[in-house]
């Protein structure tokens, strides 16, 4: 059986929940420098970051409505070259591309919350991101199990528990 320490899980969730560290950090610190066995790791990383998202997209939506109403009383109309690119990108490969790979390459809550700024429906956004959030969460997990054995002449085996 599996030895876990909780108050590290809480650690992991709260820190997957987090924009900019999410899953790509609390994986990799739970299975190397905590030692946790990495299944529950990657449950509970993909749990927070999950919330995370879910949170970031409802926010994002009451956002996207205040702005495009000071827009409409401004009538100012200016180029956004972020914008332009983050559409493109949805034209291009569609929300399942921007969920997937926007996960991995900037970040499962900004990727969200830009879909749902530019139009994409929340549902659909919270979706596909989960599904690379599922994706990328299990990759480092596994990346993860195997760079465990590379750090543990610098962290010694008390860090890496088998």
């Amino acid at each position: 059986m599996m030895d876990v320490d909780f108050s590290y899980m809480l650690v992991l969730f709260i820190g997957a929940i987090i924009p900019l560290v999410e899953y790509m950090l609390a994986v990799p610190v739970g299975v190397i420098l905590m030692g946790e066995p990495v299944v529950p790791v990657v449950i509970v990383a993909i749990i927070g970051n999950t919330l995370g998202v879910i949170g970031i997209v409802l926010l994002g939506e009451k956002i996207r409505a205040l702005i495009l109403r000071r827009k409409k009383d401004t009538e100012e109309n200016k180029p956004n070259r972020r914008k332009e690119k983050t559409q493109k990108y949805l034209e291009k490969y569609g929300m399942p591309g921007v969920g997937i790979i926007g996960s991995f390459l900037l970040s499962s809550h900004l990727s969200a919350a830009t879909a749902v700024a530019l139009g994409v429906p929340k549902g659909l956004a919270i979706f596909w991101t989960v599904i690379g959030v599922l994706i990328w969460a299990t990759v480092f997990g596994i990346v993860s199990v195997y760079a465990s054995h590379w750090f543990e002449p610098f962290l010694g085996p008390q860090a890496i528990k088998e």
